[in-house]
């Protein structure tokens, strides 16, 4: 079963979910009473800086030990009556530095409410509530999650189309568990603001700004200087509907270094979506 694991990862290749979790994936548009949705969002990238908090910028140190990611977040998700949406993430992964793992992550479900989901208003908007379950291997090597149990609240907020343009603005914060008795993971706030241009009914490009910031981590209740990450990405993505109920999105992005700080970083994330609603 773990070989079948690491070859569908490993054919599912390239993708990329940069700085963003599956909290603020979704738009503010809700599914339909009892519409089913399926998401594959494919992801591969490679570290390649590190950040230096001396020189407060990111280098690549020597030595250095890139990880190599590729990922896959299935997300399987079922609309309610009453503007309600339940969802459930299983996220593959295959990571290697020196050695190699693979396996499911942390497990998240989350739930969906259409705040504003009228015809005649100008936006649709959606709250979510959220958890992470530590269902990653404690044993992986490298670790595929941090086995923590999270719980993540947010928004997300779409507009109607003007002249073609359709914007996005999404947000989330996530109070993050303990992996033992003596850490404390810093909690972290996450955002995604999305612009998309209708070329044609059926293909659109978009312009993203995407990141995170997490606070410091704790140990025996002492915060950890240097351990804060503040992450951003420009993202680029070409949204292609060549079915009604089909879409699929090729994706790319670039770390934006001189708004981050903390942590490693590649050079460049790639990725791909594929979502089916039915009916």
């Amino acid at each position: 079963m773990k070989k079948l694991l690491v070859v569908v990862i490993v054919l599912a290749t390239v993708a990329g979910n940069s700085v963003a979790t599956p909290l603020i994936g979704r738009s503010g548009a809700l599914s339909k009473p009892f519409q089913a949705f399926a998401w594959a969002n494919f992801g591969y990238n490679q570290t390649a800086v590190s950040y230096n908090w001396v020189n407060k910028k990111y280098e690549t140190p020597d030595p250095f030990v890139s990880t190599k990611t590729t990922s896959c977040d299935v997300t399987v998700g079922l609309g309610l009556p009453f503007k309600l949406e339940l969802d459930v993430v299983a996220p593959l992964a295959m990571k290697e530095d020196t050695l190699k793992s693979s396996g499911i992550g942390d497990a998240m479900v989350y739930a969906r409410w259409g705040l504003f989901q009228g015809p005649l208003l100008p936006f649709k908007a959606a709250l979510v509530l959220g958890a992470n379950i530590p269902t990653a291997d404690r044993e992986a090597n490298p670790l595929i999650g941090d086995r923590t149990t999270d719980i993540g609240v947010g928004a997300a907020v779409v507009t109607s189309s003007f002249f073609g343009f359709v914007g996005h603005a999404r947000a989330g914060y996530w109070v993050n568990g303990n992996p033992n008795d003596t850490t404390k993971v810093g909690n972290m706030f996450e955002y995604l603001v999305v612009l998309d241009y209708s070329i044609t009914k059926k293909l659109a490009p978009e312009l993203a700004l995407s990141g995170y910031a997490r606070s410091q981590t704790e140990y025996n209740g002492t915060p950890k200087p240097t351990s804060e990450v503040s992450q951003h990405a420009l993202n680029f993505l070409l949204m292609w509907k060549p079915l009604p109920m089909l879409v699929i999105r090729p994706k790319a992005a670039i770390p934006l270094t001189a708004m981050s700080k903390g942590g490693s970083l590649p050079d460049w994330y790639a990725g791909l979506d594929v979502w089916v609603s039915v009916p």
